[in-house]
């Protein structure tokens, strides 16, 4: 299995796990904590900078303007897609926003097949119709506002979409998203501490202090090794391995944290795991057999 695999299982692992640390953070509201994502990532970008000095990948983000234009499209798009879920996990709609990342990789394997005219091999289509009746269930089992759960799902897709056809260093691309990100970010921060309303991490403990000023690296670590996977791998092999996120989540949902968990979660998850296990089984065979015939 080549490194561009390992590194969607990481990415999609951790951010399976990641409400462990989110969970820690109650004390911010959704927005601020948005805020200091992007804030805490900026700075950390700056300090890999300092050290690394990669100015000649830096200019090689921008020094087109089909370049800069596409910084543009992606930077709106994760960030309209990190606001959205914030709002959704806010508002108490965080069951459709869990959908919507059963929904993306769906969407990851529509965009190869039809943007990049990726080709599903026999035991692959069989993987994708598993998927697919497991999200039918979850669908038909009542989800609230589809509209959110499509809404992460199309803007995260795409988002990666973007990412693999952009010819741009992966890290220092990212470190242009989330610059442009922080312009609204800083107008929110000030107008909430001038306001009246103060933020709450001058309120909060130093441990949650602490916590929150790992939120870059939190955020950063597994988009990294995402783009990493996006460039090396199929997008439908990055659709299917995007199962393990939601998976993890509802794991964490219902044995962490006790949340219910219906006969119609524990068929959509049957249908789900046993499309990965074909897949992963196509994806060694394959794999083997490309080793054995260039041998």
């Amino acid at each position: 299995m080549n490194s561009g695999y390992l590194a969607g299982i990481f990415s999609f692992g951790f951010w399976g796990l990641i409400a462990l640390y989110w969970k820690e953070l109650s004390a911010f509201d959704s927005y601020e904590l948005l805020g200091h994502r992007i804030f805490w990532g900026v700075l950390t970008f700056l300090v890999y900078i300092l050290f690394k000095k990669p100015w000649g990948n830096l200019k090689a983000c921008i020094d087109t303007k089909k370049k800069r234009q596409s910084l543009y499209l992606t930077t709106g798009l994760i960030f309209s897609n990190w606001f959205v879920f914030v709002w959704a996990v806010g508002s108490g709609h965080v069951l459709e926003a869990s959908i919507g990342y059963f929904i993306n990789p769906l969407i990851n394997v529509a965009l190869g097949v039809f943007i990049l005219k990726e080709t599903l091999r026999p035991r692959q289509r069989v993987a994708v119709v598993l998927a697919f009746l497991g999200l039918v269930i979850l669908l038909s089992s009542g989800v609230g506002r589809i509209d959110i759960s499509l809404f992460l799902a199309c803007t995260f897709g795409t988002y990666g979409l973007l990412r693999k056809r952009m010819n741009i260093p992966s890290m220092e691309g990212l470190f242009f998203e989330m610059l442009l990100s922080l312009t609204p970010i800083l107008i929110y921060f000030f107008y909430k501490e001038f306001s009246g309303a103060g933020l709450s991490f001058f309120k909060v403990s130093s441990r949650e202090q602490f916590l929150a000023a790992l939120a870059g690296i939190v955020t950063l670590i597994p988009l990294v090794t995402f783009n990493y996977a996006v460039k090396k791998i199929p997008l439908i092999s990055v659709g299917l391995l995007q199962y393990i996120a939601p998976t993890l989540q509802f794991i964490l949902a219902v044995f962490v944290y006790g949340e219910l968990f219906t006969k119609s979660h524990a068929y959509a998850f049957s249908l789900i795991w046993g499309a990965l296990i074909i897949y992963t089984f196509d994806l060694v065979t394959s794999t083997r057999t490309q080793r054995v015939a260039s041998a």
